[in-house]
């Protein structure tokens, strides 16, 4: 036991060691760049997300190396992105690039860059570099190259290079953006099932139930939408692009109460939303609570002031509680916001109507008879405007297309009503007209 030794726990032979000490001593270690030499110290803090701390060692390897440290230009990108310095992070992955112009991660980094800054075209060639000198297929290269050419409105190419980013991996991610494609080309029934596609490869994913829910939602089908927006928020309760549809959908059925209460739980991710604040101001206005309706549609329209929904809506509750000139302020914006609404043109044909300004009122509606002609609520009013400006010929007019609408469609009955009520008024005045307008003869005094 003399030669034996204790070593890791196991008695060892003391030639063994010798020996092998022996051999280890021809053998050297690998040799490290001095260049790249303090790589894993920066790697370490990145994945720490220790950026500042990062950044402090990044500049002086940079500094060290006379910018020579592909590593540390490229972290220092990723970092600077992460700021939201999108063009010096550019510049840094373009240093990269500069020292090793064959690592395509370099090149698919200043693409990526490119495409944040809506340089698409920039973008397309530098994912096309990428893919020359990538050893392999890609999928996210042709995913990026799919959402460049939709930005620039090439939808064939976008969906070509799309599908082949779906036959190289089963990431949801190009479903997705195939589907948003397909909507562009306002190809309902691809795109549902692109999003189908994503949820049977990854059935947590939230970005595609909710994409999936709105589909629904848009074409009609509510059931379907509440049962995606449910699936999103059981794997994520706080997922507040899930709870605002839903309960958007539980607004419709006049449960304010439920509605308001998704809204409170949104409201603590996304407090600034005006979509939000819109809706909340609606649920109000639904329990005739008017003054937190005005109060939070206000609050919706100084979040977004270009958006068109709060400020219509303000101008209808304002004209529903009795102030035109207020609510005709917001209704001009909402026509300057939306042209090409009929609504917000009729809503401030009432607001002017009650302000007295019957040729003011005229104008206004002709346009929104001009982008709805057979929407029996313009022709109403209109034909009650025309009859107050004495023009009874023009609202008889459009009493009779009226009339031949309501035999086709089912209206509103008060619409009916008030059609009946304004048909008599005019017949009433034109017996009247045609007594005034009776000629005398010569012997009548």
């Amino acid at each position: 036991m003399a030669n034996n030794i204790l070593s890791n726990g196991r008695i060892q032979q003391q030639t063994n060691v010798s020996q092998r000490s022996k051999s280890d001593k021809g053998k050297k270690a690998p040799e490290i760049p001095a260049i790249e030499s303090n790589n894993w110290l920066l790697h370490r803090h990145y994945t720490r997300h220790e950026y500042k701390t990062c950044k402090i060692l990044i500049d002086q390897e940079l500094m060290r190396s006379n910018g020579h440290n592909e590593y540390a230009s490229y972290l220092k990108g990723l970092i600077l992105r992460r700021e939201g310095r999108i063009q010096d992070s550019l510049n840094c992955f373009q240093s990269a690039y500069n020292v090793n112009s064959t690592n395509v991660n370099n090149v698919k980094q200043i693409a990526k860059s490119l495409l944040i800054m809506g340089n698409h075209k920039r973008a397309i060639d530098a994912y096309l570099e990428a893919e020359k000198i990538s050893n392999f297929p890609d999928w996210e290269i042709y995913l990026n190259l799919g959402e460049c050419y939709m930005k620039l409105n090439q939808l064939y190419e976008a969906k070509r290079h799309l599908k082949r980013s779906i036959e190289l991996t089963k990431n949801e991610l190009p479903f997705i953006a195939l589907a948003k494609v397909c909507l562009l080309e306002d190809h309902i029934t691809e795109a549902r099932n692109a999003y189908t596609a994503a949820l049977s490869g990854n059935p947590e994913c939230i970005e595609a139930a909710t994409e999936l829910g709105l589909l629904y939602l848009k074409i009609g089908d509510v059931q379907r939408a509440f049962q995606q927006f449910g699936a999103a928020l059981a794997h994520s309760p706080n997922c507040a692009k899930a709870i605002l549809p839903i309960a958007y959908v539980i607004q419709n059925h006049q449960e304010y109460d439920v509605a308001l209460s998704k809204y409170k739980l949104a409201a603590q991710s996304i407090p600034e939303s005006h979509a939000l604040w819109n809706n909340v101001g609606m649920c109000f206005y639904g329990k005739q609570k008017f003054v937190a309706a005005i109060s939070c549609l206000k609050r919706a329209h100084y979040l977004n002031p270009m958006a068109f929904l709060p400020v219509y809506n303000l101008g209808m509750v304002l004209l529903t509680t009795g102030q035109p000139a207020s609510a005709a302020i917001y209704l001009c914006a909402a026509v300057s916001a939306d042209p090409k609404n009929p609504m917000p043109y009729l809503l401030l044909g009432l607001a002017l109507k009650r302000l007295e300004d019957l040729e003011g009122a005229e104008k206004v509606l002709q346009k929104a008879h001009a982008l709805a002609p057979q929407d029996p609520l313009i022709l109403i009013n209109y034909a009650i405007v025309l009859e107050a400006l004495g023009k009874t010929n023009d609202a008889a007019d459009f009493l009779t297309a009226l009339n031949d609408i309501t035999a086709v469609i089912d209206t509103d009955p008060q619409i009916t009503q008030t059609a009946k009520k304004l048909t008599v008024r005019l017949q009433q005045k034109k017996e009247s007209n045609k007594e005034e307008e009776r000629v005398f003869s010569t012997d009548e005094v």
